[in-house]
């Protein structure tokens, strides 16, 4: 397993929703190849891209929202070579210019079939050049530019369609014990970046908590903590301070402020997830920065195996059964539990929260996030201090891999009618 190719490639800084953040990269990509703005776009996305980036805030886009705001504000002032962070130098007239267009009608979008799950093409026109850039495999890799039909540049890795790369394909195989032990195997840069991690997404979260963003989720939940006189370190309150702040995390990104978080495997809000509970039970029970690194690299090591064997995008909430599983074995280790422990810490994860729908990326997805933070203190709790799983509790078993190939069954095989139903409602409306 190449730990140091993973977490390169899965755990990195992400502006915003990275479903619609891949549209603007797309769109800024094409845009490096027009001698002015474009005078149309024209949108190809895939079903979970389309549904992921249709109702979410855009950073610096003053409240405003969607797949073709993304794709206008890219194409007029993103920076490619940022990645998924290509907005982050947004100004309120490069908003106006991109609401002009989308407004007056020259931005489209479709929904395409037979591509990655994670696929965005846009198209950018004005006379005499037609460019077209595509995003695909990841949210931040650009596949292959096409100016006027030619070629301009195409993507030196092999990574085509929703094929894994090795490291992806080890985690596939891995039994619970080799993640445990790859988290054991981190080294000093690698610990600091993911100690800088959670110090970005905690400080996303205190935005969240200490104002009403979006639902405001987590600053009200945060109010009835903070109106009591119970310290950090009171035991009974952590796990409600788990769900209160990870929740107002959510709330602020999914609003569309203009400020990164860490993500994992591809979404900042499983990111969000898989950091927040375990920085704060860290800091809760005296910790040390080396116990929490290790735990983080778990967290994420999980995420990911899960993501492996169910898809980067799915219909079931990615945050709930891969992040929330990543954060209840991060816990179990932070509380010094075995390794035994926490693959029952994450087996009960599953078993609450699997049937968790995803449609699509918006406010609401901070109680999703709450709920799989609050589901993970739970799960680490049970598996702490309870009997656990001796056998198979429906479809899920207290062996990781087992459990792991019912999940993926269930997300592509028994949710794949779900998705075609959300879309097909998220295109006329809910009304």
């Amino acid at each position: 397993m190449d730990i140091t190719a993973f977490f390169a490639a899965e755990v990195k800084p992400a502006l915003g929703c990275t479903e619609p953040g891949a549209v603007a990269l797309a769109a800024a990509a094409a845009a490096r190849h027009l001698p002015a703005a474009p005078e149309r776009i024209h949108l190809r996305l895939s079903a979970n891209i389309y549904k992921n980036g249709q109702s979410v805030g855009i950073p610096g886009a003053q409240g405003l929202r969607g797949n073709m705001l993304a794709s206008a504000l890219g194409a007029l002032a993103g920076d490619a070579d940022m990645g998924l962070q290509a907005l982050a130098a947004v100004t309120p007239d490069d908003v106006a210019a991109a609401r002009a267009l989308t407004e007056r009608g020259a931005v489209t979008q479709e929904i395409v079939q037979d591509v990655p799950t994670v696929y965005a093409e846009a198209e950018l026109y004005r006379p005499g050049h037609l460019v077209v850039a595509v995003v695909a495999g990841r949210h931040d890799r650009v596949a292959e530019v096409r100016h006027n039909g030619q070629v301009v540049y195409r993507a030196e890795d092999a990574l085509g369609g929703d094929s894994l790369p090795p490291y992806m394909a080890d985690l596939q195989r891995a039994a619970f014990d080799d993640l445990w032990n790859w988290a054991d195997g981190i080294d000093a840069d690698l610990a600091r970046d993911l100690l800088h991690g959670a110090e970005m997404n905690l400080a996303v979260a205190e935005q969240g908590l200490a104002s009403p963003w979006g639902l405001a989720v987590g600053h009200t939940l945060g109010m009835a903590l903070r109106g009591g006189d119970c310290a950090d370190t009171c035991a009974p309150d952590i796990g409600a301070r788990v769900k209160a702040t990870t929740a107002a995390a959510a709330d602020v990104r999914m609003a569309g402020a203009n400020q990164p978080v860490m993500s994992s495997a591809g979404s900042g809000n499983h990111g969000l997830t898989a950091i927040i509970p375990p920085a704060l039970a860290a800091r809760a029970w005296g910790r040390s920065d080396a116990e929490l690194a290790r735990a983080l690299a778990l967290s994420h090591l999980v995420t990911g195996a899960v993501k492996a064997r169910t898809g980067r995008l799915t219909p079931l909430c990615g945050c709930a059964v891969a992040a929330g599983a990543g954060a209840a074995a991060a816990l179990v280790r932070l509380a010094d539990g075995t390794p035994a422990q926490a693959e029952q810490a994450v087996a009960l994860v599953f078993s609450s929260v699997m049937g968790m729908i995803c449609d699509g990326a918006k406010g609401g997805c901070a109680l999703k996030v709450g709920t799989a933070a609050a589901e993970a203190w739970s799960a680490a709790q049970l598996a702490l201090h309870g009997p656990g799983m001796t056998g198979a509790e429906g479809i899920v078993s207290p062996d990781f891999r087992a459990s792991l190939r019912s999940l993926g069954e269930v997300s592509s095989l028994g949710f794949a009618a779900v998705d075609v139903a959300i879309i097909r409602l998220l295109e006329r409306g809910v009304r």
